[in-house]
């Protein structure tokens, strides 16, 4: 059975594109990061798209949560993850059947405060949006044209302000970088389909593993290929053979899937360029070993690392490695928020983001907290009291948990997330 793009994101609650997909709660949800497999969904849900997926994490810092949720010392917990979100008003745990969740550690009246998500280390905007989302803020003016663009990095922004901060923060590299990428795009034919097999078989961790081994000889040559063009002083220039020109060619004339070439570019650059302790946020989160939803995507990747390699400014390809893109794609697809709209209670899905201190709330379908975007920060504000103790959940399932019976949201988060619903809810009936 196929399924079109938009049925992919509400059936994966997120966009997998260097992962997987989402669910729609304020805006979006998030995903589980303590289950294993599965994809993300534009629903609104924090899950990583169809293989497209994107970030790096940044540890939150007294400044990167709201300053009347600032810790002491005795308050955290004695082992701190990076970049796990820290409060007076919650701490983390392990449990025997969800991995990590977070709990209250005080009362928590309905309406407070409980955490601002300000560690957007990686996001993807779905190409079919690029004109109409600003590439900073994610403003949406219903589906219009924005003013600002900036045709050679393939972005468009709000306001001047919001294009000056972009371009300021993505620095000389980043330019350089996003202007190879959108070169690339216009001048190659794109992966246009996008349809989602939903039936079609998953790679397993040694398909995967073999599929990125068989890619490195092609990898050696190009790399070998663009370090040649570099200047080198006095010492002697490789030299390059046909066999070299020819790797580059074939990466350069394979067809691009467009939203994975961004979700890549997008995880290298993050890599290379995040303040200290933002990978090891990354690293933190938890891991989809098969994160790929199909042979197709898992080509895409393959694919999309070998276009990279020819094109990526040469400082960036150290990074630019096997390692940094299946841990980005494997960390994604559970940790992924949907990008969706804020004016029409969600109704677009224009792509996803990880924002690492984010990603600890499990999911349950009776949630006690409720989360919104606003521009780059996801606020978490309690829907209802919450006693001391309490587990802190929100729902992947965008409020669509609301209507759904039980079978039917059991169904959607185990095909879509890989678990069964075990919540308060789920049990009661």
């Amino acid at each position: 059975m196929a399924l079109s793009e938009d049925a992919v994101v509400s059936l994966t609650a997120n966009l997998h594109a260097l992962t997987i997909q989402l669910t729609k709660g304020d805006t979006d949800d998030a995903q589980l990061t303590s289950y294993p497999a599965s994809t993300t969904t534009e629903s609104g849900a924090a899950t990583p798209l169809t293989s497209y997926p994107a970030s790096s994490a940044s540890r939150p810092s007294s400044s990167s949560s709201a300053p009347s949720l600032t810790a002491s010392p005795l308050d955290q917990p004695k082992q701190l993850l990076p970049g796990a979100p820290v409060s007076p008003l919650f701490e983390i745990r392990d449990t025997p059947t969800a991995g990590r969740a977070v709990f209250a550690s005080q009362n928590v009246e309905a309406g407070a405060l409980l955490w601002r998500a300000e560690d957007l280390t990686l996001s993807v905007l779905l190409r079919e949006y690029r004109r109409e989302v600003c590439g900073q803020c994610f403003a949406y003016d219903y589906g219009r044209d924005l003013p600002f663009r900036d045709p050679a990095v393939g972005f468009v922004f709000c306001s001047q302000g919001c294009r000056d901060t972009w371009r300021r923060e993505a620095g000389d590299l980043g330019l350089r970088a996003w202007t190879a990428v959108e070169s690339l795009v216009k001048k190659r034919s794109r992966e246009e389909d996008n349809m989602v097999d939903i039936d079609a078989p998953k790679p397993d961790e040694g398909a995967i593993k073999q599929a990125w081994i068989e890619a490195e000889t092609q990898a050696e040559l190009i790399r070998a290929a663009r370090m040649a063009e570099q200047p080198r002083g006095d010492e002697q220039t490789p030299r390059i053979t046909k066999q070299h020109r020819k790797a580059v060619q074939k990466a350069l004339q394979a067809p691009i899937a467009t939203d994975v070439l961004a979700f890549c570019a997008g995880g290298v650059l993050a890599r290379h360029g995040t303040a200290p302790g933002r990978w090891e946020a990354v690293l933190s989160l938890a891991v989809d070993e098969t994160p790929y939803i199909s042979f197709k995507d898992l080509d895409a990747h393959v694919q999309t690392y070998l276009q990279l390699l020819a094109v990526l400014p040469a400082e960036l390809l150290p990074q630019t490695t096997p390692e940094t893109l299946r841990t980005l794609t494997s960390r994604d697809n559970h940790n992924a928020f949907g990008i969706r709209s804020l004016e029409d209670e969600g109704s677009e899905f224009f792509g996803y983001g990880c924002w690492p201190s984010a990603s600890y709330f499990n999911h349950s379908c009776g949630p006690n907290v409720f989360k919104k975007r606003d521009s780059r920060v996801w606020e978490f504000r309690a829907g209802k009291d919450i006693a001391k103790g309490g587990e802190i959940n929100i729902t992947y399932l965008g409020g669509d948990e609301q209507s759904m019976s039980r079978d039917e949201r059991r169904a959607l988060l185990r095909r879509n997330w890989g678990f069964d619903c075990g919540c308060k809810r789920c049990q009661e009936l």
